[in-house]
C-alpha cells in the first residue's frame, strides 16, 4: 500500500483538524501517518523518505507561512527531491498565494507539488475588535464550507488530478504585495510583541506548557515572553485569565477550536 506522511503545524487546532480530516479521507488508498512538527523531537528523515505522497499543512499569517514550518522545510531540504507533495493551507479570510508560498520553496528543493489548496477556517484572533471569534454552533457555516472543500480536494488526490491553488502570477502578486511583503519586513521585531498582564496572570503555567516554540517561561510566579513568538495565538486563547495579548489590547472571546466530534 502506498504511504502518505502528513507534517503539520497548528496554533489553535484549525490546521490539525484539516490534516486529520484529509488523511482520514485518504486512508482507504494510503497507509497514513501524521506528525505535529512542533512536538516531534526526533529526526524525521526516514518518515519523509518512505513516503509516496507527503502532505504539508500550515496556517498563514498575512500570507506568510509560520516560522516553524519554514524552518522544517529548510531543515530537510535534501529530502524533498523527487517527492510528490500536497499542500493544505489554512487562513481566516484570504491569502492570495498562501499555499504556493511554501510550494515554491519545495519546488526549489526538487519536490513535485502536485496538489495545493487553501481552506478558510474559523477566526482565532481573540484580541481583535475587528474580527469576531465564533465557537460551537456559530462555527457551522465555516466548517461545513471547509469540509466540502476538503472532500473535493481529497478526491482530486485519490484520482491523481493535479490541482494547485495560488500558483498563478495574480495570486502571487496579491499575496506578496498586499500582505507578505509588509509582514515579513518587520517580522523579527513582531516576535517581541507578546504582552502578559502581570496583574491578571496567576502563574498557572498553561501558556508555558503549551507554547509550541518555548517562548514563555515562569519567573517569580508570573509568565514572561522570551521574544521568539511565532504568532500562533495558542497562549492567547488558552489563558484562563485572559492575561495574554499579541496584536490587540485585550482578549475579547477565546477561540475554543474545532470540536473533536467533527472528525
Amino acid at each position: 500500500m502506498k504511504k502518505l506522511r502528513a507534517f503539520y503545524f497548528s496554533g489553535t487546532g484549525n490546521t490539525r483538524f484539516v490534516t486529520k480530516y484529509l488523511i482520514n479521507k485518504l486512508a482507504c488508498d494510503y497507509d497514513v501517518r501524521d506528525y505535529d512538527i512542533a512536538k516531534e523531537n526526533r529526526n524525521l528523515l526516514s518518515d519523509i523518505s518512505e513516503a509516496d505522497l507527503i502532505l504539508i499543512a500550515f496556517p498563514i499569517y498575512a500570507s506568510a507561512p509560520p516560522i516553524p514550518m519554514r524552518n522544517f522545510i529548510h531543515a530537510y531540504q535534501k529530502e524533498w527531491k523527487n517527492k510528490t507533495v500536497a499542500i493544505a493551507e489554512t487562513q481566516y479570510f484570504f491569502s492570495g498565494d498562501g499555499a504556493a508560498s511554501i510550494g515554491r520553496t519545495l519546488e526549489k528543493f526538487g519536490a513535485d507539488v502536485a496538489y495545493a489548496e487553501q481552506f478558510n477556517m474559523p477566526n482565532n484572533l481573540a484580541d481583535s475588535p475587528i474580527f469576531k471569534v465564533h465557537n460551537e454552533d456559530e462555527l457551522e457555516k465555516t466548517l461545513n464550507s471547509a469540509i466540502r472543500k476538503m472532500d473535493e480536494f481529497s478526491q482530486k488526490i485519490i484520482e491523481s488530478r493535479r490541482f494547485r491553488r495560488g500558483f498563478n502570477p495574480v495570486s502571487h502578486a496579491v499575496g506578496y504585495y498586499c500582505q507578505r511583503k509588509w509582514w515579513r519586513k518587520g517580522e523579527s521585531e513582531k516576535r517581541n510583541l507578546l504582552k502578559i498582564d502581570e496583574n491578571l496572570c496567576i502563574g498557572c503555567g498553561k501558556c508555558v506548557k503549551n507554547c509550541p516554540v518555548g517562548n514563555i517561561s515562569l519567573a517569580e510566579g508570573k509568565a514572561k515572553g522570551l521574544g521568539k513568538c511565532v504568532f500562533c495565538y495558542r497562549c492567547v486563547n488558552l489563558c484562563p485569565k485572559s492575561a495574554i495579548t499579541l496584536f490587540g489590547k485585550k482578549t475579547l472571546t477565546a477561540y475554543r477550536g474545532v470540536p473533536e466530534d467533527r472528525l
